[in-house]
């Protein structure tokens, strides 16, 4: 299975409900998806938001990446974001956030 794991920093607070807005729909896609086995979204407050997802193949990522609710966000992403990061990884199981956030934290954020 891949695993993936993202970072993303909110601007402002007056970005802050249309990332929720999009990170909401985003994650409703992913647990309707083909090849979706695990989705998980969190926080490190207001500012930071984190995604951990797990898929079957590649091709069930490019499908929900290209398409529906998540296309838009990554349209949209400079306008309420600031920073961000990912990593894709392959593993035999989903692992807990502790270990996930640990290798993101590894990943240079990305200024957008």
């Amino acid at each position: 299975m891949l695993i993936v794991a993202t970072e993303l920093h909110v601007k402002n607070f007056w970005r802050f409900f249309e990332f929720v807005r999009h990170a909401s729909r985003s994650a409703k896609q992913a647990r309707q998806a083909a090849g979706c086995l695990h989705v998980w979204i969190g926080n490190g407050g207001w500012r930071i938001g984190y995604t951990l997802t797990a898929w079957q193949d590649r091709n069930s990522i490019l499908q929900y990446r290209n398409s529906g609710a998540h296309k838009e966000a990554m349209k949209k992403t400079k306008l309420f974001s600031s920073r961000i990061r990912t990593l894709v990884w392959e593993a035999d199981s989903v692992p807990d956030w502790k270990e996930a956030k640990g290798r993101l934290d590894e990943v240079a954020l990305r200024e957008l």
